[in-house]
């Protein structure tokens, strides 16, 4: 199974001020192709919180010349159907953070399944006392940057491929063109 780690950094506390998007195609513990991209938010959020910046290293001079979401939206999501799973650690932020830019720009509709390796990590882990990216990878031997998006992406798909996928944990992720009324959501798969 080809898994496809997605993670943002954001710029502030706002849902859709995504400023790095990364994107890591995962198989039997080996990344196949990435992709990575720095993004100046929208003009509305376009403003770096400072204790946001001390955690990921991004500051606002960074995105000057980074384009905004639409400009890479179509080649991230024909990277998304790359996948046949995509590994989110912490899906709930992410998925937010999705689901509020692509309804800031009305960009096109969009679904596939998806796993919280966060989720998967505290059903198979339960005597870890913490789940948390950096500890997870500690235990299987990973390290990594934590909180630069590509590093994260690659690291919860690989500890997914390690773990391994059951059908019960895919869920589905769908967002409908905010022109469309039956709005977006998340909906098991």
């Amino acid at each position: 199974m080809k898994l496809l780690g997605l993670d943002f950094e954001t710029a502030n506390y706002h849902a859709g001020s995504i400023c790095s998007i990364g994107l890591a195609l995962v198989e039997h513990d080996g990344v196949l192709d990435s992709r990575t991209w720095l993004i100046r938010p929208h003009r509305t959020l376009d403003w770096m919180q400072k204790s946001f910046t001390e955690i990921h290293g991004i500051f606002h001079d960074d995105l000057r010349e980074a384009p905004e979401f639409p400009v890479v939206w179509d080649e991230m999501a024909d990277f998304l159907r790359r996948g046949d799973c995509i590994v989110i650690h912490n899906a709930n932020f992410d998925l937010s953070q999705l689901k509020a830019v692509l309804q800031l720009y009305k960009l096109p509709s969009i679904s596939f399944p998806y796993i919280c390796s966060l989720q998967l990590a505290r059903k198979h882990f339960k005597q870890m006392k913490s789940h948390r990216l950096n500890d997870m990878a500690a235990h299987f031997g990973y390290t990594f940057r934590h909180h630069n998006a590509l590093e994260d992406a690659m690291t919860c798909a690989r500890i997914a491929d390690q773990i391994g996928i059951d059908g019960e944990a895919i869920k589905k992720f769908v967002h409908v063109d905010t022109s469309s009324t039956t709005g977006a959501g998340y909906l098991p798969l």
